[in-house]
């Protein structure tokens, strides 16, 4: 008996456009990497304007929170992969517990004078 599954059966879990946004648990995350960017600014203009001092602990703050919000992206991305697994999903299928297969079918086209063809 031959395996007739494809390459595209066995793929692992990936996130999907939109995870990041649609899981609530990613918004620490999301607003530590903000705060790390607003830090970024910050530092660079007291760079710039000689505040030497402020710039220093704009720069740590500015690490912290940027390594910060990413790790805890990271830390939420994994969770979220351990739990799809846990399903048996190899992508983002709303509301169905298997992997879902999408094929192109042959589409029946409208015909000009009314009624279907194809």
């Amino acid at each position: 008996m031959s395996d007739s599954s494809t390459p595209a059966d066995r793929q692992h879990w990936h996130a999907q456009a939109g995870d990041l946004l649609a899981d609530d648990y990613n918004v620490p995350g999301i607003i530590a990497c903000g705060i790390g960017l607003v830090g970024l600014a910050c530092t660079l203009v007291a760079a710039g304007s000689g505040h030497l001092g402020w710039a220093v602990v704009a720069g740590i703050a500015t690490a912290v929170f940027l390594l910060g919000g990413l790790a805890a992206l990271m830390f939420e991305h994994r969770r979220e992969e351990r739990i799809e697994l846990a399903y048996g999903r190899s992508g983002h299928a709303p509301g169905h517990l298997g992997p879902q297969r999408y094929s192109v079918r042959e589409i029946a086209m409208p015909n000009p004078r009314g009624g279907l063809g194809t």
